[in-house]
């Protein structure tokens, strides 16, 4: 494969998981979410749930990322 064949794959992996995570940025709830998590841990700060928010939005599309590109190499191959 030529490089310009891995950049090409990387960029379009890229693209997907910046879709991905866009996509869910804008459709979870975040402070729906915020008061369901403060009120299980009576205490949050602004700055711990946004590293905590942000961390799990980047796991999530990221795991979801993986599985769309390990379907699609399935159904290529």
């Amino acid at each position: 494969m030529t490089p310009i064949k891995f950049v090409g794959i990387w960029i379009i992996q890229f693209i997907s998981f910046f879709i991905i995570f866009s996509v869910s940025y804008i459709l979870l709830p975040e402070v729906y979410l915020f008061h369901l998590y403060s009120d299980s841990v009576s205490f949050i700060t602004e700055s711990d749930w946004d590293a905590l928010y942000m961390i799990s939005m980047m796991v999530a599309s990221v795991l979801i990322n993986a599985v769309l590109i390990y379907a699609t190499v399935l159904i290529v191959k």
